[in-house]
């Protein structure tokens, strides 16, 4: 159970990297704590992969090796709470309450298949893996259903839904006694898991299409409550649901500073709850501050900050809307300085007078390597031409230095190939705010940023927009 099923996943995750130590903030509600309790886990591994198992999530993060395949997890915890299990390279969901003591199987040769759990607190748990096992066989298929056309693809969420209710209705049947607030929590994403695919199914049928998708209609959002404090607080998939909801019918208004006030209407018209308002608005507006142009943005932060009780968030988000600042069309590219595939530094400035195309990717990433053959078609359309460099800076750990070179070779990648020094903590991460991968940055002549997140090389526009750098006297995008 290595990865979370894709079907459930935003599109952005689709087309690029994330970086899983990020601190990207989430709001959170303020709520009285209840006194710690201990949980314990002991296990058993058949045929392990590893000399360690762990457990994490939010601010936990327990680790211990085992004996034989024997091991003992121990935390505390002071409220219900969705956890990690990971052992090797694979991983599953687990939820645990305050005073739960369980006993676990696990044969990794079939992780999915063996991963058991007894005791007291493993109905919910148990649940969850048999969750799994029943999405895979629509994971397998995403890209058959989201190519389907709009009434065939809402008969087949339908048709999903259904099993998923009909599922949960018989495990509680069989396994009584589960968790109330998780019952609930779990009829909720059954609900939200269907309404994120139909609202991300434009951008996954013109991605695995290639073709212009119809609109779905969206009044069935109207049939869901959009200020339940309980589940913004312990839902991941309701926050992703509004979060798409909104940044859907603001994307239909147009993009940068358009959007956002659209999205803020709608957030005002729609949403009375001021912890999932601002918790919504402040992940939106962090989330556009990191990937597009700051200009015409500090209307909707200090509209936040009046709307806001969250002192923390205003804070991060004062100091996410100061790099922004710093990274706006026309400012000073902030510089770097890596070595090349020779070991020869290749600093920035050095690159003065010409227009810099650079890519910021890692042999890890498919996103990344998918956009190579395109990325190697520019280069060839413009080899030899002195106005525009091509750049690659790859944020592989150093100890795969190896890997990377071998790949520059084997791709017979061109450019100038870097290698950053402190991967996701380099300084090219830090300054220019990248908190995914492939990211495209275009500086112009003087060294001042053109995008701090261009067109990718797949894309049409950055055929337009590197033909117009070509030209005499070109330093910057129409």
């Amino acid at each position: 159970m290595k990865k979370i099923l894709i079907i459930l996943l935003p599109v952005l995750f689709i087309f690029s990297c994330q970086n899983s130590d990020s601190s990207t903030a989430e709001a959170k509600v303020e709520v009285k704590e209840a006194p710690m309790e201990p949980v314990r886990i002991a296990g058993t591994i058949e045929n392990a992969l590893d000399e360690v198992v762990s457990l994490y999530g939010g601010d936990v993060k327990v680790e211990t090796p085992h004996t034989d395949g024997k091991f003992e997890l121990n935390l505390e915890l002071n409220k219900p709470t969705f956890l990690t299990f990971k052992h090797g390279s694979e991983r599953s969901e687990i939820y645990l309450e305050p005073g739960d003591d369980i006993t676990l199987t696990l044969n990794p040769e079939q992780f999915d298949e063996t991963l058991k759990l007894a005791g007291k607190g493993a109905e919910e748990s148990n649940y969850l893996l048999a969750k799994y096992l029943l999405n895979e066989k629509y994971s397998e298929k995403i890209k058959e259903n989201f190519s389907l056309e709009v009434p065939v693809f809402e008969a087949k969420m339908e048709e999903i839904k259904t099993a998923h209710v009909d599922h949960f209705a018989q495990y509680q049947k069989d396994h009584s006694g589960m968790n109330k607030d998780f019952i609930d929590n779990e009829n909720g994403s059954i609900v939200y898991e269907w309404a994120n695919n139909k609202l991300n199914y434009k951008g996954y049928y013109e991605y695995f299409t290639k073709k212009d998708a119809a609109d779905v209609d969206l009044s069935f959002m109207d049939k869901i409550d959009l200020n339940n404090e309980t589940h913004f607080e312990s839902n991941g998939l309701y926050k992703q649901m509004i979060s798409t909801y909104l940044n859907t019918l603001g994307g239909d208004a147009g993009k940068g500073t358009e959007s956002l006030k659209a999205i803020f209407d709608v957030a005002d018209s729609k949403i009375s709850s001021n912890v999932v308002k601002g918790g919504l608005l402040f992940n939106i507006l962090t989330d556009h501050l990191n990937w597009q142009d700051a200009t015409g943005v500090d209307v909707y932060v200090e509209k936040f900050n009046k709307m806001s009780t969250n002192e923390k968030d205003k804070e991060k988000l004062a100091a996410t809307y100061t790099t922004a600042s710093s990274l706006m069309k026309g400012k000073p590219a902030p510089t770097f300085n890596y070595k090349n595939t020779s070991g020869e530094e290749v600093p920035l400035e050095s690159l003065k007078g010409k227009s810099v195309y650079v890519d910021v990717w890692a042999t890890w990433c498919g996103p990344c390597k998918r956009e190579i053959p395109s990325l190697k078609e520019l280069e060839k359309t413009y080899h030899g031409n002195d106005d525009i460099v091509f750049m690659s800076v790859s944020i592989d750990k150093m100890k795969d230095k190896e890997k990377w070179l071998n790949m520059v070779e084997e791709k017979e990648l061109s450019g100038v190939q870097l290698m950053a020094d402190n991967d996701w903590k380099s300084s090219i991460c830090e300054d220019y705010a990248i908190r995914g991968i492939p990211r495209f940055i275009l500086i112009d002549k003087d060294g001042n940023i053109l995008d701090k997140n261009a067109p990718r090389p797949s894309s049409s526009e950055i055929k337009e927009v590197l033909a117009d750098l070509a030209k005499p006297g070109m330093t910057s995008m129409k």
